[in-house]
């Protein structure tokens, strides 16, 4: 009776020792491979990714830091750009110039050329008229006139949202004469955009 018991107890140990220790080789190649293949994978693309979204940031920003655009009333001067209410105008450089054939400026006078351009911001179209859009002034207020001249190529017409118009403006002024101011604006808005010729 004895030895009966004893063989049962000894065949229901090993049986529970056998299903005890297949469980335990199941379980680790379930969890450890896929753990650390799926996180090394992980890590590999996390560091590419960050880097490929990274580097259009800073090119963006570094495009945005090169473009200074000044605001009405802050002063400018060659080379600057002004937002005149979404009517972005770079005054791009001022030269001499001793006219045409057919028109010369009179003794003791140069044409002053300005070079411009205008870029639409806006959601109108912008109309430009280099004789009603812009004036050119000295030290004492004198506002001077835009000759008619086939040296240059006028800055003159309308402007899509978007869009870009760029020409010149020129003006007949006395020789060494101080002071000159270019302006623009819109009678309709506020202010004026205002850059120093020299």
């Amino acid at each position: 009776m004895n030895k009966k018991v004893m063989m049962v107890a000894a065949v229901l140990f090993s049986m529970l020792l056998t299903a005890a220790c297949s469980n335990d080789q199941a379980d680790p190649p379930a969890e450890t491979p896929p753990a650390v293949v799926g996180n090394e994978g992980a890590d590999e693309k996390d560091p590419s990714a960050e880097e490929s979204s990274t580097e259009p940031i800073q090119e963006d920003k570094e495009s945005t830091a090169n473009t200074d655009v000044k605001p009405i009333g802050e002063p400018a001067a060659v080379g600057d750009t002004v937002d005149y209410h979404g009517a972005v105008i770079t005054l791009n450089s001022v030269r001499d110039s001793e006219g045409d054939e057919y028109l010369k400026p009179q003794a003791g006078h140069t044409f002053k050329v300005v070079e411009l351009t205008v870029k639409n911001n806006g959601q109108e179209p912008l109309v430009i008229s280099s004789a009603l859009s812009f004036s050119l002034t000295d030290s004492s207020d004198l506002n001077y006139t835009v000759p008619i001249t086939d040296d240059v190529k006028m800055l003159d017409g309308t402007v899509a949202p978007g869009g870009e118009l760029k020409g010149e403006i020129p003006y007949e002024v006395k020789q060494g004469v101080q002071g000159l101011q270019l302006s623009y604006g819109d009678p309709m808005k506020e202010g004026r955009a205002i850059w120093t010729v020299e």
